[in-house]
């Protein structure tokens, strides 16, 4: 059995408890490969460069499923601000931005889970 990528919200959560900006930027990034990772061995996306991101997205948004595209659309959103946090050190990380990452992550895992069971 292999490593659950829902774990590193559980690590997002831990160290959202923290009062540093790299405390901050790491919580961001966790929470979204927490949902990410999830979300791309379950529909079994196995791109091996960068696109991998793009690809679940658009995976999720263009299917038929209408909580596809919402679990979509989320996690291309959750993307962004994990990109802002890894890249984008001229801009502060605030920590409501980590709590709604974490928050934002454990929601699209829900939705992403009712929309499986469709």
């Amino acid at each position: 059995m292999g490593f659950d990528p829902r774990k590193f919200i559980d690590v997002s959560r831990e160290l959202n408890t923290g009062n540093t900006e790299a405390h901050y930027r790491t919580v961001v990034n966790r929470a979204y490969y927490g949902a990410f990772g999830h979300i791309r061995n379950s529909l079994n996306i196995y791109v091996s460069d960068a696109s991998v991101h793009q690809a679940v997205i658009r995976t999720l948004i263009n299917s038929e499923s209408d909580l596809y595209k919402i679990v979509g659309k989320r996690l291309e959103t959750l993307f962004k601000k994990r990109k802002d946090a890894d890249y984008k050190y001229n801009s502060e990380i605030k920590q409501h931005s980590c709590q709604f990452c974490v928050n934002e992550a454990e929601e699209i895992l829900k939705i992403f889970s009712q929309a499986e069971d469709e």
